[in-house]
């Protein structure tokens, strides 16, 4: 069995087609959505900071926005895509230097723990090995007998604390820890939302790690049993690389890249437009029928007629009073339903088929006095249709 990432779980959970291309055909694609390589750019700098930290120097706030901005245009490329257009590179640029600045002024000068490592690699197996999995903590750290798990996040997204006890990616670490260093037992997990200068922490009870490991483990068993790879379609398909490739989303691309010249002339774009015109008119057209019908039923009701001729059509018009019986929700059907059990027919009527019912009232089979009670528990509305057929050849 492979290894595992969260990334890689995560990526199956958001799209199976996705994670077939990515982890199992390895079709790898050189493009970067600006959000990932914003957070690539302060993940470095905060690195950087702690590295620097732990050799006793403390970084000026000047000295951390010269280095990320250095990094930001040593690393920066014409496939780094920007999918929300209103906003320019400079403007990602300037966002991921004002959360640096805001967490440089809460947490200098950066001594209130001992960070242990930066970009700390772990690992961990699960159910006596048979599922290994991996991945990279941002900063591990103790304070006393605490050790402390940081995950950075650049996300515009602020997840609320069910969010964050629920989270697999922390806790997975958590294990890996544990499995490495067993003393490490007080573990607190913590996210820092850099766009809010904001904490999230959770502590995880051995119960809810077991249960960690049992949704994991089959979540791994599912993908390993996966054979369809379906796409699953959601607003992150905007930013997925493998547009071109997927059923929902290549035809996009492929008119997109279009000239607007042939646009309207490419053969899906014609027919769903042709389509979407016909869905219109038969929208009209069906107001249009009811209106005509409404009208037909008006005028046989007022001559007196059944059948209304037409020049090779005629229209048969049935007009009746049904019985309403009360629905299941309404206050009087218990009412109706004692009635019936006491009458001892509950059984033939298959538990009040109100179907079965109107057929007894009708039919006269029925103890007048029950009737009555019945009757007074449902209302009567009016029932009208029309039935078009041909004239026949006699009839014309």
């Amino acid at each position: 069995m492979p290894v595992y990432s969260h990334s890689q779980l995560s990526a199956y959970e958001q799209c199976p087609l996705k994670y077939k291309f990515n982890y199992i055909d390895r079709i790898k694609r050189d493009t970067k959505g600006i959000e990932a390589f914003v957070g690539s750019m302060v993940h470095d700098t905060l690195q950087k900071c702690y590295d620097d930290a732990r050799q006793a120097k403390v970084d000026t706030l000047d000295e951390l926005l010269a280095y990320y901005q250095d990094q930001w245009q040593k690393n920066w490329n014409d496939s780094i895509i920007i999918v929300k257009r209103e906003y320019s590179a400079d403007d990602y640029r300037n966002r991921g230097a004002d959360m640096i600045a805001k967490y440089y002024h809460r947490c200098a000068p950066f001594d209130s723990d001992i960070t242990i490592a930066t970009e700390m690699p772990v690992f961990l197996s699960l159910k006596d090995g048979r599922y290994k999995l991996r991945g990279f903590i941002d900063r591990l750290s103790r304070s006393g007998d605490i050790y402390r798990i940081h995950d950075y996040k650049t996300s515009s997204y602020l997840p609320s604390q069910s969010d964050a006890d629920s989270d697999r990616q922390l806790a997975l670490y958590q294990i890996g820890i544990a499995q490495k260093w067993p003393h490490m037992k007080n573990v607190d997990l913590i996210w820092h939302y850099l766009a809010f200068d904001e904490d999230i922490q959770s502590n995880r009870s051995q119960q809810s790690i077991s249960t960690l490991i049992d949704d994991t483990t089959a979540l791994i068993d599912k993908i390993e049993a996966e054979e369809e790879f379906a796409p699953c379609e959601s607003t992150l398909c905007n930013w997925c690389e493998y547009q071109d490739l997927c059923p929902l989303r290549k035809h996009f691309v492929k008119v997109d890249e279009l000239p607007p010249s042939q646009y309207l002339s490419e053969t899906g774009v014609s027919l769903v437009n042709k389509y979407v015109d016909l869905k219109e008119k038969e929208s009209d057209i069906k107001q249009q029928v009811e209106e005509i019908k409404q009208a037909i039923i008006s005028y046989a009701r007022e001559n007196g007629l059944e059948l209304v001729k037409g020049s090779d059509h005629k229209i048969r018009v049935k007009i009746e009073n049904r019985l309403k019986f009360p629905g299941k929700s309404d206050a009087a059907r218990t009412s109706l339903d004692e009635l019936i059990k006491e009458a001892g027919i509950w059984d033939d009527l298959s538990h009040l088929d109100t179907a079965a019912l109107n057929g007894v009232l009708k039919s006269g089979d029925i103890d007048n006095t029950l009737k009555q009670k019945i009757m007074d528990l449902v209302t009567v509305e009016e029932s009208r249709a029309v039935y078009l057929s041909r004239l026949k050849e006699q009839e014309k």
